[in-house]
């Protein structure tokens, strides 16, 4: 029912379509447009069906630029970046393809992520002084398609290859501050030789997350192309209180029940997840629905409720210190359950 990582997305570009076709369309609305002569070309398809992907034929001038935007900020500690790549030809000796770069070379709030001529894919601040990540063994092949994915959580960052780790290091020097940030794929005219050799090749399959990051070793290629929305959504915030409290009931002596089980002392904590239950659509639509949430580490079963009509579900007072999974079941029958992975409990004050 969608893509698990939509409510992550800063930008997803499928660069697929018909062959010739110049449109590059973002499904997070964003408007990339093209300089020289990138194109979609059904010569390499990333996935079987012949949908295409853009070709980058290498000119000084052929890249994609999407205008600058206060979504393209980071959070400076977590982000992820991932796409499918098919390189026709490395950088020339003594330069470097900045395949994608947010911001602008120089600014201690951009990020990049480059081929260099050793075979290398690295990923760093274009700014002095800045460490970097980067690969060792000449990863980047050409002429196969190869997935990578750039995932930092927390400064700890991880170089992904075909699900595989290729590199890593706990402390990459991350960006931050800045009002807004333009993005450019496929070179970074940056006006430095050094780095601004061309794309030459094809490029598929194209997801930002600026603000955060997968880190999952356990993470695999994408088996056909991303899809976009998901049913099952959770939040990074409190219910809704009403500003208008209703008035409380007269007080009346009455005699107390014996004193009941205040304490979940498996389960309890000050965590709270708070999220919506959708129907896919046009647009999607709240529905009602049971969502249970499991302790991710042994699929034990740690609270189970019904969203209300209009989708709104909250787990409250659970551990704070765990990860869980959010399974939300459709009782009608027409969808299969949709899962939402490793999620982390807000903090309750």
């Amino acid at each position: 029912m969608g893509d698990p990582l939509w409510p992550l997305l800063n930008a997803g570009l499928h660069l697929s379509g018909s062959h010739g076709a110049t449109s590059f369309p973002d499904v997070k609305g964003h408007t990339f447009t093209r300089s020289g002569a990138v194109v979609i070309s059904t010569a390499q398809s990333r996935f079987s069906g012949g949908e295409g992907s853009a070709y980058f034929p290498g000119g000084a001038s052929d890249r994609l630029s999407c205008a600058a935007s206060s979504d393209f900020l980071f959070n400076g500690a977590s982000l992820s970046i991932s796409f499918s790549l098919y390189l026709l030809a490395y950088p020339a000796a003594g330069t470097g393809c900045r395949l994608i770069n947010i911001g602008t070379n120089g600014a201690g709030s951009s990020f990049c992520v480059q081929v260099d001529e050793w075979h290398n894919l690295d990923a760093y601040v274009p700014s002095a002084g800045k460490n970097y990540l980067g690969s060792s063994s000449g990863e980047v092949s050409l002429n196969v398609w190869q997935d990578f994915q750039v995932s930092v959580f927390n400064r700890n960052a991880l170089i992904f290859k075909n699900g595989g780790i290729i590199a890593s290091r706990p402390d990459l020097d991350m960006p931050t501050g800045g009002a807004s940030n333009i993005v450019r794929i496929g070179g970074d005219q940056s006006g430095y030789p050094s780095v601004d050799a061309p794309l030459y090749g094809y490029l598929s399959q194209l997801r930002i997350m600026c603000k955060s990051g997968r880190n999952d070793s356990a993470y695999v290629p994408d088996s056909g192309p991303f899809e976009e929305g998901f049913s099952l959504n959770y939040a990074r915030a409190a219910p809704v209180v009403p500003l208008v409290q209703p008035a409380l009931p007269a007080w009346t002596s009455v005699r107390q029940s014996p004193p009941a089980l205040l304490l979940d002392a498996e389960h309890g904590g000050r965590g709270r997840i708070v999220g919506t239950t959708k129907a896919a659509g046009t647009p999607d639509y709240p529905v009602s629905r049971r969502v249970r949430l499991l302790r991710k580490r042994d699929g034990v079963l740690a609270r189970e409720t019904w969203s209300d009509a209009a989708g709104n579900y909250v787990f409250d007072r659970i551990r704070h210190d765990l990860t869980y999974v959010v399974m939300s079941h459709d009782h009608t029958g027409l969808y299969n359950a949709v899962i939402d992975d490793a999620i982390t409990p807000d903090l309750i004050p």
